[in-house]
C-alpha cells in the first residue's frame, strides 16, 4: 500500500512541477508581449516639433501666363487688285498629349513608359507659348529627370525586401510607381500614378492603390475642357473613385497620395531656397481613394539620414493632421545631394503599422 501511495505522490509531484514550468513560460511570454507593445507603440500625435509657419504656400501656377500680344490696327491703304491665290490647306491642330494608361501596365514598364522619357528634362517649357496640357516653366518648378530609386524597406522596424520607386517623364507626361513588399505571403503594396505636366506642375490623370492581394482602388481625375467661343460655358473639373460613387469637385493643383512627393521635388528643384525656408507650410489638395482634402505639409528642418551606404543630409517634411482624429502620419525627406529626390519615406497607418523606405541607390536622375 505504501509503495502505491508513494508512486501516486511522486507522479502528482511531477505533474505539479510540469504545470508550474508551463505556467512560468506562459507568464514570461505575456511579459515579453507587453514589453514589446509598450516599447514599439507608435505615438500620435508625435512629439511636438512646433514651428510657427513663416510662409504659407497654396497651389499656384509655376509661372504666370505670357501677356497677350498687342492687337495690330488694320491699315486702310488701298491695295492693287491681284489674282486671287488658292487657299492653302489648314494644318491639323497638334493633339494634346494623353496621360499613359496604367490600368494594365506591368510595373517593370514604368521606367520607360513616358514615350522614351528623357534623362535631361531639366526645366520644362513655357506654358504661354504652347497649348494646353504641355509642361510649365519658370524658376518655381523644375521636373526631375527620369530615375529608378531603390530603398531598404522596414515594416514596423523590421527589415524587409527592398522597395523601389520608378519615375519617368518626357517633359509633358509622367508615370510614377511605388512598390513596397509585405512580409511573408501578404503580397506587395503598390501605388501608381500617371498624368500630364500642366500649369500647376504635375496633373494626375489616374491613381491606383493596391494593398496586398486586394483589388485595386482607382481614382480618376477629370479636367474641365476649355470654354468654347459659341457657348462660353466651361465644364467643372471633377474626381471619381471606384471605392465610392461620389463625384467630387477637383481643386486646381490637386495631387494624389504619391504624386505630391514628386511635386515637392519639382518645387524644390525650381526654388530650393524657398522650399527649405524655416517654418514653410504648403497647402496642397490631395485626392485619396475616396475623398479630396487640403493637406498642410510643413518643413521641419534639415536632418542627417542614416542609410545602408552612409549618411545623407536632407530636408524633413511632415503632413500635419487634417483633423483631430487623423492618426495617419506621412513624412518625407528630400535631399539636394540626390537632386531633391526622396531619400526617406515613412508612413504610419491609423492601426499603428509603419512603413519606412530608406534610400540605397538609383539609376538615372
Amino acid at each position: 500500500m505504501s509503495t502505491g501511495r508513494g508512486r501516486r505522490l511522486s507522479r502528482f509531484g511531477r505533474l505539479r512541477r510540469v504545470g508550474l514550468i508551463v505556467l512560468a513560460v506562459l507568464l514570461l511570454h505575456v511579459i515579453a508581449v507587453v514589453w514589446i507593445a509598450r516599447n514599439h507603440q507608435v505615438m500620435w500625435p508625435p512629439e511636438p516639433e512646433q514651428i510657427v509657419p513663416a510662409l504659407l504656400l497654396r497651389p499656384e501656377p509655376v509661372q504666370p501666363p505670357a501677356p497677350p500680344a498687342p492687337k495690330v490696327a488694320p491699315t486702310t491703304k488701298p491695295r492693287p487688285t491681284a489674282p486671287r491665290p488658292q487657299a492653302t490647306p489648314t494644318p491639323a491642330p497638334t493633339p494634346v498629349p494623353a496621360a499613359p494608361n496604367i490600368a494594365n501596365m506591368d510595373p517593370e514598364d514604368f521606367s520607360g513608359a513616358s514615350a522614351q522619357a528623357s534623362a535631361n528634362s531639366g526645366v520644362v517649357s513655357d506654358p504661354g507659348a504652347q497649348g494646353p496640357g504641355t509642361a510649365p516653366s519658370g524658376a518655381n518648378f523644375s521636373l526631375p529627370p527620369s530615375a529608378t530609386l531603390h530603398y531598404a524597406t522596414y515594416v514596423n522596424g523590421v527589415r524587409n525586401e527592398d522597395g523601389v520607386i520608378r519615375w519617368a517623364t518626357d517633359g509633358k507626361t509622367y508615370t510614377l510607381a511605388v512598390e513596397i513588399p509585405l512580409p511573408l505571403f501578404f503580397g506587395t503594396l503598390a501605388f501608381r500614378s500617371a498624368g500630364n505636366v500642366g500649369t500647376y506642375g504635375l496633373a494626375p490623370a489616374r491613381y491606383e492603390e493596391v494593398r496586398g492581394r486586394r483589388q485595386a482602388d482607382v481614382t480618376t481625375f477629370h479636367y474641365a475642357a476649355e470654354a468654347t467661343p459659341a457657348s462660353g460655358a466651361q465644364s467643372a473639373s471633377t474626381v471619381t473613385f471606384t471605392r465610392t460613387p461620389a463625384v467630387l469637385s477637383l481643386p486646381e493643383g490637386t495631387q494624389d497620395r504619391f504624386s505630391v512627393f514628386l511635386q515637392l521635388t519639382g518645387l524644390a528643384r525650381g526654388k530650393p531656397e524657398r522650399i527649405a525656408s524655416p517654418g514653410l507650410t504648403l497647402e496642397i489638395p490631395i485626392a485619396d481613394t475616396d475623398s479630396v482634402e487640403v493637406a498642410r505639409v510643413q518643413h521641419i528642418g534639415e536632418e542627417t539620414i542614416d542609410t545602408p551606404n552612409g549618411t545623407i543630409r536632407a530636408q524633413h517634411f511632415i503632413r500635419l493632421p487634417r483633423r483631430a482624429d487623423d492618426k495617419r502620419r506621412v513624412e518625407i525627406w528630400l535631399s539636394a545631394e540626390r537632386g531633391w529626390l526622396p531619400v526617406r519615406l515613412r508612413q504610419t497607418e491609423p492601426n499603428g503599422m509603419q512603413f519606412d523606405l530608406v534610400y540605397q541607390s538609383q539609376e538615372g536622375g
